[in-house]
């Protein structure tokens, strides 16, 4: 394929692929914006903190929140805005957003995203509580290098399962 058969092809995807692109510059200026807000950062972090000391609680654990901090007599995690799960959420609304599907498509891939990544971000946070009551050796490592990557690698699986399914299903409803 000649240079100029692929720049008429990257040309007409723009022209009839806009609104998704637009979607997901929106989306990425939403992510970037969400990143330096304090007050918005702060939100989550508190709700994240609330959340995980809900289901310690639930698991038996005597712990409290102070501020975005959950605490106990044994241990205590604090809540930061790198730990929130914005940016792998960021990154999935995003690929939902550029992904050239119909719009009610996209809505259920940014329910199914946002829902599913801060379930899982709750999990890695339980679970990063109970990794420092009783292996804090290996708390680092986990909270560092396990826990990130799998949440991005996660974030990943996600958006790979829904874009399949969806690419599926073809615009008229019809499946391939």
């Amino acid at each position: 394929m000649s240079r100029i058969e692929l720049l008429r092809r990257m040309i007409d995807s723009l022209k009839t692929n806009w609104p998704s692109w637009a979607a997901a510059g929106t989306a990425a200026g939403l992510l970037v914006w969400a990143a330096s807000s304090d007050r918005f950062a702060l939100f989550l972090r508190t709700l994240l903190a609330h959340a995980t000391d809900g289901i310690l609680r639930l698991l038996g654990q005597a712990t409290t929140v102070v501020g975005t901090t959950v605490q106990s007599s044994q241990f205590g995690i604090t809540v930061v805005t790198a730990c929130t799960g914005l940016f792998a959420t960021g990154i999935f609304v995003i690929a939902v957003a550029a992904f050239p599907v119909r719009w009610r498509a996209k809505l259920v891939g940014f329910g199914i995203g946002i829902v599913g990544l801060f379930a899982i971000n709750l999990l890695r946070l339980v679970s990063l509580y109970f990794i420092g009551v009783h292996w804090p050796r290996i708390l680092d490592a986990a909270h560092l290098i396990v826990w990130q990557s799998l949440l991005i690698a996660l974030a990943v699986a996600l958006w790979l399962l829904w874009a399949g399914r969806t690419s599926m299903v073809r615009r008229g409803g019809d499946r391939r």
